[in-house]
């Protein structure tokens, strides 16, 4: 049940950087400055691919592969965040997102082999 609903949240808060980019990073940034619509684009793009592979084939190993591309971008955020003092904000909540997806999937993973 978990994975599914992580994965359900994960590719909805995707298809809204894909789809409504501007919004989504307006919301987020909240009159800070913005990334551009492209890399909210992408990131959008990566989560609804990797997601909708979960719920396609929610095995063990997919959901773990996704486990470890979620740490993997939340790792990347934090020079973002270090580096790009105007794009911190932006940065930690794409990174924390990914952090807690890692976390909740990782943990229905676990209790999936009990």
């Amino acid at each position: 049940m978990l994975p599914l609903l992580v994965s359900t949240v994960c590719v909805g808060w995707g298809a809204a950087q894909l789809l409504r980019p501007a919004e989504v990073t307006r919301a987020v940034c909240a009159g800070r400055r913005e990334p551009p619509t492209w890399v909210v684009q992408v990131l959008g793009a990566r989560l609804v691919g990797q997601y909708v592979a979960v719920l396609v084939r929610p095995t063990r190993g997919v959901v773990l592969t996704g486990v470890a591309v979620d740490v993997l971008h939340a790792l990347s955020m934090v020079p973002v965040a270090v580096w790009w003092p105007a794009y911190r904000r932006p940065a930690v909540v794409s990174g924390g997102t990914s952090a807690a997806a890692a976390v909740l999937a990782a943990a229905a993973a676990a209790r999936a082999d009990r």
